[in-house]
């Protein structure tokens, strides 16, 4: 009898001073990313300002297909991102590959382009626009990647590295687009290889530092 009173005890203490925590939901965290995503946007087109033919209606085929493989990246990365937060059985969340691949072409056509043309993609006219679309993209891409984190560290992803890898995709892939459209090269080198690098930068980043950060 004195054992079951010291177990009740036990079990009372233990659970006095537990809070419930809410779920994370599925819907919310992904407004959460798409509107920082909008805000960081925003604040690039606000700061840089719009391309020309953008603000005038009008889009070239190469820029429109270019941004919009990173747009399409940017949302099946967070879509993964935000389901690996809140693991179940029989969740999927390997889709995110797939629109990595497709704009994983880019960079691969950039590099065959350059090659085909003879281009020095570090010459000095390049080196002058090229590190500017990496440093701002990147720069864009701060705020959707902390947001990120936050989220996962609410959760509990059951692989780290894969939710760090996916959250560096998808705040790397929405902050070059964000800078696109201010961008106004059409080259497929340049889509392809400075603004690649922003994605592969900041997946790099997300690997290396979430996976400590997320650990549960």
């Amino acid at each position: 009898m004195t054992m079951e009173r010291n177990s009740d005890a036990l079990i009372a203490e233990l659970v006095e001073s537990l809070q419930p925590v809410r779920p994370l939901r599925f819907g919310e965290g992904l407004a959460i990313v798409l509107a920082v995503a909008t805000v960081s946007t925003g604040l690039v087109i606000g700061l840089f300002g719009m391309r020309a033919d953008l603000a005038a209606g009008a889009f070239h085929p190469m820029h429109l297909l270019a941004t919009g493989l990173y747009l399409g990246l940017a949302l099946a990365a967070t879509v993964a991102v935000v389901v690996m937060s809140r693991p179940h059985v029989g969740s999927d969340h390997s889709g995110w590959r797939w629109a990595a691949g497709m704009a994983g072409l880019l960079p691969v056509a950039g590099v065959i382009v350059a090659a085909g043309r003879g281009d020095d993609i570090f010459a000095a006219e390049t080196m002058l626009h090229g590190p500017q679309c990496l440093a701002i993209g990147g720069a864009a891409s701060l705020l959707v990647f902390a947001v990120l984190a936050l989220w996962l560290r609410r959760g509990a992803p059951t692989a780290p590295g894969r939710a760090g890898l996916a959250a560096g995709v998808a705040a790397g892939a929405f902050g070059i687009f964000a800078f696109s459209l201010h961008c106004p090269d059409n080259d497929i080198v340049h889509l392809g290889i400075w603004h690649g690098a922003v994605v592969l930068v900041m997946a790099g980043l997300g690997r290396a530092v979430l996976p400590s950060l997320i650990r549960w």
